[in-house]
């Protein structure tokens, strides 16, 4: 008989790539996570992970288990749903990166009330770094984030792209220096920005980085710097720089919801894949 509790950190360790952050998310040592699995690959008989350069990826076997291990859980966590319903339900702790404040967070929270009408949203913003951090902690149940390269993080709520955005045609015009305000470094927009500007020698200068996006917005109005964004964020008002003008290709992201380990208790794995699925048609 699998026991729950090694499921809920097997998920814990596919879903964030990390015997280290999955300890962070079950509350136990990376040693006791790993001891966790080896004792579930015993059980079982079978190898479950590989390890490829600091990632860990899943053999054939353990690709085989995930989907089992997840409609298990999903019961386990209804079962307990269903047994705390009498009992007063506390607040949605939900976290956004800030540059999806606008064009994502308003369609997972109409679609949150229209599933779970009367549950108390509180939001927290801050970069998906900082949320997976919080995340890990305990301290959100569920989040926005941008999904890291090369793994299976989360449910996937949109494909999106970064755009460059100007307060109007012609600001931008090849050879001249482009003054502008940034996201911050740990996001790929900025590196990938600042590295294709210096490849292209193409002059340019930050003036200001900042979290805020809508801080960022609210200068390019202004009518003196440029920015990137995710093009889902972009306000009709701003001006997206075509392809044609030769600035540095932007990356392509994924937009997922992530949940923590423990869930939530309105927050079953059936409940969150169908408000992945939901907000996702919304935003398509």
């Amino acid at each position: 008989m699998l026991d729950h509790e090694l499921l809920r950190s097997f998920i814990a360790v596919v879903d964030t790539g990390s015997f280290t952050r999955a300890a962070a998310q079950v509350f136990r040592t990376q040693s006791a996570i790993s001891m966790q699995m080896k004792r579930l690959e015993e059980q079982l008989d079978k190898k479950l992970f590989l390890k490829e350069g600091r990632e860990l990826q899943l053999t054939d076997d353990g690709l085989k288990l995930v989907s089992y291990a997840r409609r298990i859980m999903k019961l386990h966590d209804e079962a307990l749903g269903v047994l705390a319903a009498d009992t007063d339900s506390r607040p949605l702790l939900l976290g956004c990166p800030d540059d999806y404040a606008t064009g994502v967070l308003p369609q997972l929270l109409s679609e949150i009330q229209k599933q779970l009408p009367g549950l108390q949203v509180q939001v927290r913003t801050g970069s998906s770094a900082q949320l997976r951090e919080l995340i890990d902690k305990g301290e959100l149940d569920l989040s926005i984030l941008t999904r890291r390269p090369e793994t299976e993080e989360g449910y996937l709520l949109l494909q999106d792209k970064g755009v460059w955005v100007a307060p109007a045609e012609g600001f931008i015009l090849p050879d001249k220096k482009i003054r502008l305000v940034l996201v911050e470094p740990d996001c790929k927009f900025h590196s990938t920005a600042v590295d294709g500007l210096i490849k292209q020698g193409w002059p340019y200068e930050v003036s200001c980085i900042s979290g805020n996006c809508a801080l960022l917005i609210e200068l390019v109005r202004r009518g003196e710097v440029a920015t990137t964004l995710s093009s889902c964020c972009v306000p009709p008002d701003l001006y997206r720089v075509p392809d044609e003008i030769g600035l540095p290709e932007l990356p392509t992201v994924e937009i997922v919801l992530q949940s923590a380990a423990r869930p939530h208790r309105d927050l079953g794995a059936d409940r969150i894949a169908s408000l992945a699925e939901k907000t996702a048609q919304q935003l398509k």
